[in-house]
């Protein structure tokens, strides 16, 4: 799997799910199909989760498996799951994070626990379902890794800790394909602390949160600078959103978008925009009915327009929809909503917020409970993970369904439309 695919796998393939018909008014409808259900054995409590280039799922488990230390997990395309790795505390325990690929084609990640000195380890898994430690935390190169890894353009990983270092607050390291790892930046509460998931900005600086630290021990958002140099661009306040725990997203208009768990208007948590010069925007604050304690990252539909391939000859087809127009992202709420059980959401640029799915817990049509991750994938549907619920309350595997009627615009000949130039084809 291409990296860089990934990331904008929502562009990607789809397996039609309507017809074009002339005279059929334009509208969008979302169906939550649970394409997995953890009982305990399988895994139990799931993280985030990635999609392969042949479309399959892999992902890891807090708990279960056959040490009931976490595991690795595959979910086939149109298959049941599978237990790739059950990790038994030696090689690593709790994994909370999810998968990377690496230039090699393997699969690197952390666990938040186990190994040596049992503060956590990075591992990797090859393509063939073999484990191997490639770095065990002791706390002074880091501690309790509750984040993943990111691919930086030099063949290099880099990531974060929640705590250790010299202060015991977290580091931001970099760690090579072979096991070498170092500690860039130490974090010592005023410059943050618990640090969380790095981004990748399009000026080749690394940009994160931190989960508390700052003027007012709430949080802050950072810029890392390779040459290096490291500066804080925002100490949250309360009012502007507190305890962000997720990465940042750079969107297409050059802004950093992300969510704190906490916070905003009615102390239950914000959407935010940040610019790379550290001007924060609260885009939305959650009141509960709608969602409360936002917990993943943000992905975005970028111009209202979903391509879609596979249909009349491999030809490529625009197709517009009035709901989904203009800068739209979507994310997760771990709890709030219809049941208090958590949401998927999308949210305008300009604060407009839609509920898609309130989920249900163990019961009912939307299974699951503490929507905890949220990728596109390759079809232009949503996919993700609930940490409870389903009928074991030991977490599940969803697919959001975006099921389009669309007919082809006035004048339009569908069939010959050329994709935008920012599109990358499988």
């Amino acid at each position: 799997m291409n990296i860089k695919r990934f990331k904008i796998s929502r562009w990607g393939t789809l397996a039609f799910l309507g017809a074009f018909v002339a005279t059929q008014s334009l509208r969008a409808e979302e169906t939550l199909e649970t394409l997995a259900t953890f009982t305990g054995t399988n895994g139990a409590y799931p993280g985030y989760i990635l999609q392969d280039e042949h479309g399959n799922f892999y992902g890891t488990t807090y708990t279960g498996g056959k040490y009931d230390k976490g595991t690795i997990f595959e979910v086939p395309l149109n298959q049941p799951l599978q237990t790739v790795i059950s990790f038994d505390g030696s090689n690593g325990a709790n994994p909370i994070s999810g998968l990377v690929e690496g230039p090699d084609g393997n699969f690197y990640g952390t666990t938040h626990s186990g190994g040596p000195d049992g503060k956590g380890t990075i591992f990797c898994m090859t393509s063939d379902g073999k484990l191997k430690t490639i770095v065990a935390f002791n706390g002074s190169n880091g501690a309790y890794p509750k984040s993943g890894l990111l691919l930086g353009k030099d063949g290099n990983f880099y990531g974060t800790t929640f705590a250790g270092g010299a202060a015991d607050k977290g580091v931001l390291f970099s760690v090579t394909p072979h096991g070498k790892v170092t500690a860039l930046i130490t974090f010592n509460g005023a410059n943050g602390s618990n640090p969380g998931g790095l981004c990748c900005g399009t000026d080749g600086n690394f940009y994160g949160t931190t989960y508390k630290g700052g003027a007012k021990d709430l949080g802050t958002a950072f810029k890392y600078d390779p040459d290096p140099q490291f500066v804080i661009l925002i100490s949250f306040t309360g009012d502007n959103g507190a305890n962000p725990q997720s990465e940042l997203s750079q969107l297409s208009d050059g802004n950093f978008y992300g969510t704190a768990l906490n916070g905003g208007k009615y102390q239950k948590g914000t959407v935010f925009s940040l610019t790379p010069q550290g001007v924060l925007t609260t885009v939305y604050s959650f009141e509960g009915p709608d969602g409360a304690n936002p917990n993943s990252g943000l992905i975005q539909w970028s111009d209202g327009y979903f391509y879609f391939e596979r249909l009349w000859e491999n030809q490529w087809i625009k197709a517009s929809t009035v709901q989904w127009s203009g800068v739209n992202f979507c994310g997760t709420t771990s709890t709030g909503g219809e049941h208090a059980n958590g949401t998927v959401f999308r949210v305008t640029a300009d604060g407009s917020l839609t509920t898609l799915v309130s989920f249900t817990g163990t019961s009912g049509n939307h299974l699951g409970t503490i929507p905890n991750s949220l990728i596109p994938g390759h079809d232009g549907n949503l996919y993700g993970t609930t940490y409870y619920g389903g009928k074991f309350n030991k977490g599940t595997v969803f697919r959001l369904l975006l099921h389009l009627w669309l007919p082809p615009a006035a004048g339009e000949n569908a069939t010959t439309f050329s994709p935008p130039q920012s599109f990358n084809s499988p």
